[in-house]
């Protein structure tokens, strides 16, 4: 039997599993709060050790809520450990729950309030890149730190039979990092460099409008920059193709935008990882990594695909877990219509409305493939013209907000002035 999808937020409202005949709490769903980040971190090259301090200027536009969840991958990819919590200057008693620090907030977040939340934590950095350890790791000559900032989130369990992203963060309008290492290193991030200090050892970031801030460093990065409307691209590396990754970057990007809208931010930094045996390609925004050894075609799409997400993922937020794909069918649609670049499906066909914790290893083949050409049929059915209007409408109409599929296939629909049957294949949203 299929398994079908419930809505995100009814799962996060109504899901209440008994375990020995007690109701288990339901989900914190912080999504909906705005916040503004302060980080001072440090990373330890030789030695692999972090300590974070993040300091949450947390605002509630909405009802009262008593609990606020962060998203934090260290404490299941990093050995994390946390550390004193407070509130407004008052320590609380914080809990790490899977990838969630949880933090009680008591009265302090009543409608329309704002409060300090400062959480830290200690980490140390995986030598090893294997198995999803390459999330917060120092290997290959390559450091590099995913959802490494406790972040507004959703609570969403890590463990899934695949590779979908377990994942849905808010937007923030101001972001500051500074990172101090124990040697000089080059990075790619999120954002962009405003100082070094300390003989360059001590570096500070900003970002504006992001869901996450994630980079990626070495000691020997070299660098090569390219613009393309508004938007610098610097692609660091070690061993890649510059002019190839390049190449594909600025084309795809200027594709897109010609598509779509103009790019969601003026940076876009590339960073190297390590070999893809250990090092896949992943998303963030204005930034993205790409494996040192990846390599005609494969590299090609991979560039495409994760500058695509800039669009979808990092402009138009969706819960990543739960409806994967309005970011990652979207994207792998757009980046293959790009190259001209298809791929047949290696799985049954299945229902598109699937979440990264069902069908197992069919999961990429069902959600990207399946859905791209999902997208492909749709655009030949009501017409090339209709359809990037549509898809153009969606991004303009939840530009550095939140989306969703049905959104999607909706906005999609009143482009074209049709009912398109979405329900055959989409089943839990229509």
């Amino acid at each position: 039997m299929k398994s079908r999808v419930l809505p995100a937020l009814v799962i996060a409202v109504l899901a209440l599993p008994m375990v020995g005949g007690a109701p288990v709490r339901a989900a914190v769903n912080s999504l909906g709060l705005r916040a503004t980040y302060d980080v001072d971190a440090t990373f330890n090259w030789a030695t692999r050790a972090v300590s974070v301090r993040t300091e949450a200027h947390v605002t509630n536009p909405g009802s009262s809520v008593s609990t606020v969840a962060f998203n934090l991958v260290p404490l299941r990819q990093g050995n994390a450990n946390l550390g004193s919590v407070t509130v407004n200057g008052s320590a609380v008693g914080a809990s790490a729950d899977d990838q969630t620090v949880l933090v009680p907030v008591g009265s302090a977040l009543g409608a329309g309030d704002s409060a300090t939340v400062v959480i830290n934590y200690t980490a140390t950095m995986n030598s090893s890149a294997s198995g999803e350890r390459y999330l917060f790791a120092r290997a290959d000559g390559i450091m590099a730190a995913y959802r490494w900032i406790p972040w507004l989130a959703r609570e969403l369990r890590y463990n899934r039979p695949s590779v979908g992203d377990p994942w849905a963060t808010d937007l923030s309008s101001s972001v500051s990092v500074e990172i101090t290492t124990d040697r000089v290193l080059k990075f790619a991030s999120t954002g962009r460099r405003v100082s070094t200090s300390n003989g360059g050892l001590t570096q500070r970031f900003t970002a504006s409008s992001v869901r996450d801030f994630n980079f990626t460093a070495a000691p020997d990065y070299v660098t090569r920059s390219r613009t393309v409307g508004n938007t610098k691209i610097t692609f660091y590396y070690r061993a890649q193709n510059a002019t190839s990754v390049l190449n594909v970057a600025a084309g795809s990007l200027a594709h897109y935008a010609n598509k779509l809208g103009s790019a969601p931010y003026s940076t876009l930094n590339i960073g190297e990882v390590g070999p893809a045996s250990r090092w896949p390609a992943i998303e963030s925004p204005g930034h993205f990594w790409i494996p040192r050894n990846v390599a005609g075609n494969t590299r090609s799409w991979e560039v495409a695909h994760e500058t695509a997400h800039q669009w979808f993922y990092a402009s138009v937020g969706n819960d990543q877990a739960y409806e994967p794909f309005a970011d990652e069918a979207v994207a792998d649609f757009i980046s293959r219509d790009y190259l001209n670049l298809w791929a047949s499906s290696q799985c049954a066909q299945n229902d598109l409305d699937h979440t990264v914790y069902s069908i197992g290893s069919c999961y990429p083949w069902v959600i990207y493939v399946q859905g791209n050409l999902y997208l492909k049929k749709y655009r030949t059915d009501v017409g090339s013209a209709d359809f990037w209007q549509g898809l153009r409408n969606y991004y303009q109409n939840n530009k550095f907000g939140f989306g969703g599929t049905r959104e999607l296939l909706v906005t999609l629909d009143n482009a074209a002035g049709v009912n398109y049957n979405h329900g055959a294949r989409f089943p839990s949203l229509f």
